[in-house]
């Protein structure tokens, strides 16, 4: 069997309601999605996120793409020693991301070609259900909008409730409070500054959430600052979850040698790949440290495949990251639905999925039309994508 192609498709899907956090207003994701194809007639699908230009990313696949065609798809760490040796370990984010694309679907193509789902190959699965949070991301941030948020996600039967901060403290324990008021003490409750306090302002911030009883604060200061991290772990009774600074499968074993952080918080575009994923849950099982999958402005392929990990993880399940919940569309032909604030781990051969068509087809328009959606884009303006060009292909939500 020989790689004989590998297709980019660029997609723009608004987000509904948009992402509201201290980098702006983000109102959709663009993504690339990859196929690649065999001589043997099977093809394998990917995705990555484009965030903060889709460009590079793009760029990126193709390089590595050059390598892969002619080559057996089944031999996956081959690949991606490769990609390595060619340089992208001096690019290691967007080199990561590219390569967590292309890795996924030929993991797909494994699938497919031996009539397995992917998890069989990690481990095999120890639940066929993976929780996940609800996603509090009101238009407005204020204490009644964040109520509602949260009632109605309880009312959907989801156990976490999730939010931004880093905008102001005063401000981020104010809509915290409404939220812990609103959903009472069972319900977990998330809050991500991203990076947006010093290490001055979050010791106060801290000390003042502990009152909330909140599951963790995720990456509370600055990414590089492990040492920052570790100080503030050591000096507050609200735990700290680790994300950006967990980037990269050595920045893991960092945070993990320094006592930095109570929750590891990553995915597989950051690490380069489902098989970079498992390993690095392997390394947090060791260490007795819970790993919560990272959303990186998934789609509908990243979500699954990387169910296709979290299904093998033993110990409890603490509620994975996800933006099914807003997008407009997921491209998947049978939208992913949440059941008790859970998803049900596909079960077919490979990924156990396939692409809509037709919604593949009218993003990959949107994007070429009005472009990219801006992940860091300062201020509140109106979405690039005319009110008109929203709904999409129908997908029942």
């Amino acid at each position: 069997m020989k790689v004989t192609d590998v297709k980019i498709h660029v997609v723009s899907v608004p987000l509904i309601p948009p992402e509201t956090w201290r980098f702006g207003r983000l109102w959709g994701l663009t993504s690339a999605v990859v196929e690649v194809e065999t001589d043997e007639g099977i093809t394998g699908i990917g995705e990555t996120n484009g965030s903060p230009l889709i460009r590079l990313v793009v760029e990126a696949i193709r390089a590595n793409s050059s390598w892969l065609v002619g080559e057996d798809p089944r031999r996956i760490r081959s690949f991606v020693r490769a990609s390595y040796d060619r340089g992208w370990h001096h690019y290691p984010y967007i080199g990561n991301m590219a390569l967590a694309a292309l890795e996924t679907a030929l993991w797909d193509i494994v699938g497919k070609l031996y009539g397995a789902p992917v998890h069989q190959f990690m481990g095999g699965a120890v639940r066929d259900r993976i929780p996940y949070y609800w996603y509090v991301s009101p238009l407005e941030r204020t204490p009644e909008s964040v109520r509602h948020e949260a009632a109605e996600g309880v009312r959907q039967g989801f156990r976490t409730m999730y939010m931004k901060a880093g905008f102001d403290v005063a401000t981020d324990l104010e809509l915290t409070r409404a939220i812990r008021e609103e959903v009472g003490p069972e319900i977990g409750i998330r809050i991500d500054p991203n990076e947006g306090w010093t290490v001055y302002e979050a010791r106060r911030a801290l000390a003042a959430f502990e009152e909330l009883d909140v599951e963790f604060v995720e990456e509370p200061i600055d990414m590089h600052d492990v040492e920052g991290l570790g100080f503030l772990r050591r000096t507050s009774r609200t735990r700290l979850g680790s994300n950006q600074s967990s980037w990269l499968a050595h920045n893991v074993l960092d945070v993990i040698r320094r006592g930095a952080a109570d929750v590891i918080v990553t995915d597989q575009h950051q690490l380069g790949g489902l098989s970079a994923f498992r390993d690095v849950a392997g390394l947090c099982e060791i260490a007795g440290i819970p790993l919560i999958k990272h959303a990186f402005g998934d789609m509908g392929i990243t979500t699954v495949a990387a169910m296709h990990v979290l299904a093998t993880l033993p110990g409890p399940a603490l509620a994975h990251q996800q933006f099914v919940q807003v997008l407009e569309h997921d491209l998947l032909s049978e939208p992913l639905e949440f059941r008790d604030g859970q998803l049900d781990l596909p079960m077919g051969p490979g990924l156990g999925i396939d692409l809509d068509r037709d919604a593949v087809a009218h993003y990959s328009r949107l994007y070429e039309e009005y472009g990219e959606f801006e992940g860091y884009s300062p201020g509140f303006g109106p979405s690039p994508i005319p009110e008109h060009e929203l709904g999409g292909p129908q997908t029942g939500r």
